[in-house]
This record gives structure tokens, sequence and C-alpha cells, in this order.
């Protein structure tokens, strides 16, 4: 769908109304009118009286630690976005055969970056990433939001997928090694992490503690304000969530203005 276009079929309107209907929205607008404009008055506070309080004991001062310096780029791996991702499609040093790697798609230079644990079932057969059921549910996110994957980079942890959809511990600490390395160079507006592994690498909480607020992630080069929420798949084996995940798209777009 391009971004901006109508909906071209009847079946396209019943499909994303049927997003709308899932997330809980089902009038376009309110019955009582509102002023959208108006500022909320803050509630007026009760005068309090001062009470004198004996003088406090002189407290020692404590000398200020500078801040932690953000964490150096990966020493080895290539330092341009189009040579890490050559190099991931290519290099030997990821135990995973090429026919099971599936690249990152989109526009880099969006401002948004989308990233997911691992490719789907069906994604290295098509070539691209969540192709599948959890595919057409995150074209429905993406419409709501009034994009399409042409306005997003969409990447996933894990370069292709691993036999089986397993991944080890070893094979864990590279993809989270890889993955910090990936966003560092694609320098976001925005991050979304969708599901739980992309939560803990990166914000160091489940994705169901993370959510409803936006985070900062320190990375080489600056810092990038993420959102965390639900995955495609558990979307779809827990469809009364999409209320939740559009509330964490909102706050996503919030944050982007």
């Amino acid at each position: 769908m391009d971004l901006g276009a109508n909906l071209g079929s009847a079946a396209e309107i019943a499909s994303l109304m049927g997003w709308w209907e899932d997330a809980g929205f089902d009038v376009l607008v309110d019955e009582a009118p509102r002023d959208w404009l108006a500022r909320a008055e803050p509630p007026v506070a009760r005068p309090v009286v001062a009470v004198p309080q004996p003088a406090a004991a002189p407290v020692p001062a404590v000398p200020i630690r500078p801040e932690a310096p953000a964490p150096a780029a990966e020493p080895g791996l290539p330092d341009t976005l189009a040579g890490f991702q050559s190099w991931l499609a290519t290099s030997d040093a990821i135990s995973m055969p090429l026919s099971a790697r599936v690249a990152a798609s989109g526009d880099p230079a969006s401002g948004l970056m989308v990233l997911i644990d691992l490719p789907e079932a069906e994604d290295p057969a098509s070539g691209r990433l969540l192709s599948g059921a959890a595919g057409e549910l995150f074209d429905k996110m993406l419409a709501a939001m009034g994009r399409d994957r042409q306005s997003l980079y969409l990447s996933a942890m894990a370069p292709g997928r691993p036999t089986g959809g397993f991944v080890d511990r070893a094979q864990g600490a590279l993809f989270a090694r890889l993955a910090r390395h990936h966003v560092a160079l694609a320098k976001p507006r925005a991050l979304l992490l969708m599901g739980e592994q992309p939560s803990r690498i990166f914000l160091d909480l489940g994705f169901v503690e993370a959510r409803g607020r936006v985070h900062d992630v320190s990375l080489p080069g600056g810092a990038v304000g993420a959102v965390a929420t639900f995955h495609p798949r558990t979307l779809l084996q827990h469809p009364q969530q999409k209320r939740r995940a559009w509330e964490d798209l909102q706050l996503l777009m919030k944050h982007l203005g």
C-alpha cells in the first residue's frame, strides 16, 4: 500500500477495518462535542502554612561522578550500514547457511527502525521479513499509523532463520551484539522493539514491563528513543491485546511528532 494512497478494494477496506475493530474502535466520532485544543486547567492547590523547622546539620559534599560514556562500537565489524548489511548476508562468522538469511528492508533514512527477534518460518523462502500471517497483521498496524514498509527500516536481531527457530546461548549473545551495532549504524530517530528479546537486549526489561513509555537507549553516536510492544505473532495468538498494541503505536507516533 502506498503511503497516503486510497485503499483500492473492498477487501482491503474490510481488512483495515478489522484491525480498528480489534483495537477497540467502533465509532468515528464521539456524540458529545469536545474542544480538543482547550488546555486543561491544573487543579488549584490549597495554601500551605510554613512551619519553622530546626536548622539541619551541614551535609558533607559528595563528589559527582561523571556520566558513563556510551558503549564503544563493535570492533571487527563494518563501520558503514551498507558494508554491515553485506557482511550479514555473506559472512562465515555467522554459523548459518546463506539460504537461511533474510536481509533488512525499507528505508534506513526514514527515521524509524523496527526490530523483531528473528525471521518467521516463511521468510527465507519469500526473501523478506514478516511475510506470512504475522506480516499481514504487521501491514495492518502500519496502515493504521498511516505508514507502509517503505516508510521505515525493518530488521531482525538474527540475520536469518535458525534451524527449528531455536537460538542457543552463544548465538543469542552474538545476535544481541550485531543488533546493537546495526541500530547504531542506522541512526534512527525512534526504535520500535517488537517482542521479548529485542526489549530485553536494548532495555534490559521484558516488553510487558517496558511498555507505556519512551526509553533512551545509549548507543555509539548518541541515544535513540525506543518503544516496546507486542510482536505480531503474539497478537495473532492473543488478539485481545491489539488495543494495547495500538496504545504503543500511538506513543511511538507522538514521539516521532
